[in-house]
């Protein structure tokens, strides 16, 4: 067969790590939905004497999380483990693709197959990547970091004025400039008695080192009944994505609301906790911020979306997901 540039280094780097005489073998996809053929080339080879199934990325490089999905879905619809082959791949996606056990090579430079040879020698000449701390960010810290990204630039704001904006008080908002300064993701700079932050990347670039720290907003999931939902909510999970998605909503919609205000929603009986989903009108988030503080929409915003949804094993839900932070991200 003709090779393309990625079958072809796949095999090149396979032959000089193995020493071994490789013959790669095109495989049969039409088993597989359309996104995914069109998405990957599938091919074989023998390493070691087993059969190693292979899905050859043929388009940009993805986050960990989708190709978590993906190859479960492949590994599922053809019956046999598959490894990713990607051209290229950031220290801390690697790390986030051992970490969630997630087979991968990358021609030239690294390669993980568990149970079979690992290789995670950086091989290609590039600059030494910044440590990141591997403690998750703080709740105050992930809020100040997606507004930065997503509602309003914070460059050069000082923490008085920051902490006006996401309704944290000026001491958090110090503790939050010591936990950004040490995830190496902005710099605190000082004029007179103030600070004002100056993040190190921008865009998509500051989103994908933060990425790793990042974690879901969702503290705990309640079943309610309401007549009415109180202006306190907004639509979150599978409600909020089918509003900016072809997606159907959930049978019981989902919204969102901050953990400190759930009390006293009780109390004041705006919502009742149902026994079960057959009593309850819809399920509800309990977020660890304020997910109004974000929003600049009629539901929450697209990155804590991202985050509570992103360990989904539904394909159609990782699609959507990047085509969100696309939306987010576009120049």
């Amino acid at each position: 067969m003709v090779m393309k540039p990625l079958q072809q280094n796949l095999l090149d780097y396979l032959q000089t790590l193995t020493g071994a005489h490789l013959d790669l073998v095109l495989e049969e996809a039409s088993a597989l939905p359309l996104f995914l053929r069109t998405r990957y080339d599938l091919c074989s080879l023998k390493l070691f004497g087993r059969r190693v199934l292979l899905a050859l990325e043929t388009g940009a490089t993805d986050s960990p999380s989708v190709y978590e999905a993906q190859t479960a879905t492949l590994s599922r619809r053809l019956g046999e483990p598959v490894t990713v082959v990607l051209p290229a791949l950031p220290s801390a996606a690697r790390n986030r693709m051992v970490q969630r056990g997630i087979p991968f090579i990358v021609p030239g430079s690294q390669m993980f197959l568990p149970n079979a040879l690992i290789d995670l020698r950086e091989r290609q000449p590039k600059p030494v990547p910044e440590p990141i701390p591997g403690k998750p960010l703080t709740p105050a810290a992930q809020c100040v970091l997606l507004t930065h990204l997503q509602k309003e630039p914070l460059d050069g704001c000082s923490l008085s004025a920051i902490a006006a904006k996401v309704g944290y008080s000026p001491i958090m908002l110090t503790k939050v400039k010591t936990e950004l300064e040490a995830a190496h993701l902005c710099e605190a700079i000082r004029e007179g008695r103030s600070h004002r932050l100056r993040f190190t990347l921008s865009g998509r670039a500051l989103w994908e080192k933060a990425l790793p720290l990042l974690s879901s907003p969702v503290r705990s999931r309640h079943w309610m009944e309401a007549s009415a939902l109180s202006d306190k909510a907004l639509p979150a999970g599978m409600s909020a994505l089918s509003q900016r998605s072809l997606l159907e909503d959930d049978r019981l919609p989902t919204y969102a609301v901050s953990k400190k205000n759930l009390p006293a929603l009780l109390d004041n009986r705006l919502f009742r906790e149902a026994h079960g989903s057959e009593e309850a009108t819809f399920s509800l988030e309990a977020w660890h911020y304020d997910p109004f503080v974000l929003s600049k929409h009629t539901a929450v915003d697209p990155l804590s979306l991202y985050l509570s949804l992103r360990d989904s094993s539904d394909e159609r839900v990782q699609q959507q997901l990047e085509t969100l932070l696309e939306g987010v991200f576009s120049p």
